[in-house]
């Protein structure tokens, strides 16, 4: 494993082709020549395939870190390189140096995968309380001068980094502070959508931003909601005095024109701004939505009018932005036990005489134990109950469990179950909340909260 170490002697040091730098979050770098760019999105992926051969590069964005290489290595490996399934626990040889005042450490090691041996390599890199990652994965030792090129030819600016990425900071909405801090409970709290927006985690909301428009997501706030007057029909006035006003200054408020057939629907308060903080003007909307007493409301904070409505044509336009609320898993993060419970009902009328004929309830629980070394074990249990009728099942379950961002694979699921998960975090006032879904029964969808 001797040759691994050699992947540091030149770091910071190669002077980029001007024609060839490309930039991705707060680095600047140079494209591996033969390489093929795989993933843009959220992280950058290049492959290459010789015959039997490959090799992978692997470029993250910077993030807030533990202002200890040590400890930002180990999170970085735990979610990049250690798998039990493919043979790789802890790293076989690490090194650690300083460069231009960023420690670093680079950890090795060898797996197995479809019986041919590779190399998986992890660069951290951490200046302060930023931290960012390098990963490389290949079959042979050729490619080792091709990581370390690379390695060599990534730029970091931390003039670049932003700790909220927040341009029209909110107010928080206990306190009056202007400042918000991310919640950055989970690795990976930033998605870039191929359609352009992107989403942060945030203490109060999700950050939805594009080309200058800015959307939040605001979290239930059981505290505000139960502080709402119950007696009236009408909460815009509340919700608006409450999130909006500690953060902007407002104009003439306007209540938007319904569409045609949306009787029912939220009203959408409208109005000029200026961000109390920064001092920039700007166009505001703002719509409630509801689910079981619970509001959700929205915010749209635009350049201005004609730009809010480019992109905020129909009252859809505002719910759709709930599907932004979408963070890949890292593995790290799902270390602990996760719980879910569903019940739902259902009564039964006849079709002949309209009289009543019974009631079905059914209720599911399912629980996830994820460790450190790889494993887990699970148990779900179901009832199902009709006039007075029960029926119950229960499975457990014991393997060990992969992730790759929005997937997740479970072994020794049961010969019916290939154990493949489609999986996504969903920020929540008090944190996350895990999204599994099963890609051979798409029925089975549970949605996990953690519990230690």
């Amino acid at each position: 494993m001797k040759f691994f170490c050699t992947l540091f002697s030149i770091l910071f040091t190669a002077h980029l082709n001007a024609q060839a730098v490309k930039t991705f979050d707060i680095f600047s770098y140079k494209e591996p020549a033969g390489f093929q760019l795989q993933k843009n999105q959220g992280y950058l992926v290049y492959q290459t395939n010789e015959g039997k051969n490959y090799c992978q590069l692997f470029l993250y964005p910077a993030a807030i870190g533990q202002k200890d290489v040590e400890k930002d290595f180990l999170k970085s490996w735990d979610y990049f390189a250690r798998n039990p399934s493919q043979k790789v626990s802890d790293p076989e040889t690490k090194e650690k140096d300083t460069v231009n005042g960023w420690q670093s450490i680079l950890g090795a090691a060898r797996g197995s995968f479809n019986k041919q041996m590779f190399a998986v390599t992890v660069s951290t890199f951490t200046n302060e309380d930023i931290t960012y990652a390098i990963a490389s994965v290949f079959t042979d030792k050729k490619y080792i001068p091709v990581a370390q090129e690379f390695i060599s030819n990534v730029n970091p600016d931390e003039k670049k980094f932003v700790r909220t990425e927040n341009k029209n900071p909110a107010a928080n909405t206990n306190t009056g502070n202007t400042q918000q801090t991310i919640n950055n409970s989970i690795t990976l709290f930033k998605t870039n959508f191929d359609d352009g927006w992107t989403s942060i985690i945030t203490k109060d909301y999700v950050q939805v931003t594009k080309n200058g428009t800015e959307v939040r997501l605001y979290y239930v706030d059981a505290k505000m909601d139960q502080q709402r007057n119950t007696n009236s029909n009408v909460f815009e006035p509340y919700y608006w005095d409450a999130i909006v006003k500690p953060a902007f200054n407002t104009g003439q408020t306007f209540v938007r024109e319904k569409e045609q057939y949306s009787y029912g629907k939220e009203d959408i308060w409208e109005a000029a701004v200026t961000n109390k903080q920064t001092g920039k003007a700007g166009y505001l909307a703002m719509r409630l939505v509801f689910s079981n007493g619970a509001c959700r409301p929205i915010v749209v904070i635009a350049p201005d009018k004609n730009s809010y409505y480019s992109f905020f044509g129909t009252n859809e336009d505002f719910t759709k932005m709930f599907s932004y609320n979408k963070f890949a898993v890292a593995q790290n993060d799902l270390i602990g036990k996760w719980k879910s419970f569903e019940a739902a009902s259902m009564d039964y009328y006849s079709i002949y005489s309209g009289d009543y004929a019974g009631m079905a309830t059914a209720s599911t629980n399912d629980e996830f134990v994820f460790n450190s070394n790889g494993t887990y074990q699970s148990e779900h249990a179901g009832t199902i109950t009709f006039n007075g009728s029960l029926s119950h099942g229960k499975s457990a379950y014991k393997g060990t469990f992969g992730v790759d961002q929005w997937n997740l694979t479970a072994s020794n699921r049961g010969p019916n179950d290939p154990g493949e998960f489609s999986c996504q975090f969903e920020a929540v006032k008090s944190g996350v909340v895990l999204r599994l879904t099963s890609k051979k029964f798409t029925g089975m969808q549970m949605s996990l909260f953690k519990t230690n």
